[in-house]
């Protein structure tokens, strides 16, 4: 009996190299699998063109919205495989009785290992020299490069991905110093990272790197005012969300040489548009919202996703549920 569509619109799965064992449990199970995936985020009308018959979806960033759940009618799960949910409207969901669930700490070591390779690759400027060595130049462009050892990192937000990232730039024997409203003790202690007020993180640390959730209280977070308080020469590193650091004022920092540099994965408004001054500066790097896309970690976040898919449909409760106000009126789940 088939039980439904199942939408998959994550908009890396077509680029893993087979990602059809990981579904196999969802046929098994009674499922339709429907793959859409171009690189990119659906737009309200393809969402809602393609939504009816669906029961499940595992999007990326699709606008889930007022408008695009008068469309859901079969729909009972949205399954993110990542970790933001910013682009669902969870207040609507809830009304609907549609749950919503994340992959919460799959894909917290690739973001971490991203973050350290923007660190290693900013400071040393390998994108410079790997420019320059193809042109032709060898000799006349080796000089000292930047370094990590000894040197300090200040983590806004030292959660799951925070955490991993303190303790890899430990391993490259750096000073690491953290703020966050909550506190984690233990964590602390056996890992040699000091808990600083955020003034005192942004004033000290050779490199700044942000590790938290979006929301109101972190949109622009990162502003002009950081960045006059941030050491001359220190780098910002943004894994998190775009809007956590204020762009404009990111370029005007780099353009007036305020800070050494920057290395980003995340933008305000996706795709970064090519006329913007940060494409210019050669002291920043950026990449395309990749950080959480390992493939491990990608492996790791579909399967995730479809186990989460099989426990609702089972009557169970899912680890990563948003609002579980729903599985109240879900008779089934024990």
């Amino acid at each position: 009996m088939d039980k439904g569509i199942v939408w998959i619109t994550t908009t890396w799965i077509n680029q893993m190299k087979d990602y059809d064992p990981y579904l196999s449990p969802l046929r098994e199970y009674g499922f339709s699998i429907k793959i859409d995936s171009n690189g990119n985020d659906l737009t309200e009308e393809e969402l809602i063109a393609g939504l009816p018959g669906v029961v499940a979806t595992f999007p990326s960033g699709d606008p889930y919205n007022k408008r695009t759940f008068k469309h859901a009618k079969d729909l009972r799960l949205i399954a993110r495989t990542g970790v933001g949910y910013n682009a669902i409207d969870i207040e609507e969901a809830t009304k609907n009785g549609i749950l919503v669930t994340t992959a919460r700490g799959q894909n917290a070591n690739s973001v971490a290992e991203h973050t350290l390779t923007l660190m290693l690759s900013i400071s040393r400027e390998l994108n410079i020299f790997d420019r320059k060595v193809r042109e032709g130049e060898w000799g006349n462009i080796r000089k000292p490069t930047g370094y990590l050892r000894g040197n300090t990192l200040g983590i806004i937000g030292l959660g799951d991905i925070g955490k991993r990232v303190a303790q890899k730039a430990k391993a490259f024997d750096m000073n690491v110093i953290a703020y966050d409203p909550i506190r984690d003790e233990r964590f602390v202690a056996e890992n040699g990272v000091f808990y600083r007020s955020f003034d005192e993180v942004v004033e000290t640390s050779d490199f700044l790197s942000c590790h938290v959730p979006l929301n109101q209280s972190t949109t622009k977070l990162i502003n002009q005012n950081v960045f006059k308080s941030m050491k001359r020469g220190s780098f910002l590193i943004n894994t998190s969300r775009g809007p956590v650091v204020d762009l404009d004022a990111l370029e005007e920092s780099i353009q007036n040489k305020m800070i050494g540099g920057a290395g980003i994965d995340v933008f305000p408004d996706e795709p970064i548009q090519g006329d913007r001054a940060i494409m210019k500066f050669d002291n920043v790097i950026l990449t395309p919202h990749i950080a959480g896309l390992g493939e491990d970690a990608c492996i790791d976040s579909l399967i995730f996703a479809v186990q989460q898919t099989l426990d609702f449909f089972s009557g169970l409760c899912p680890k990563g549920t948003l609002n579980k106000e729903v599985l109240k009126n879900n008779k089934n789940v024990h």
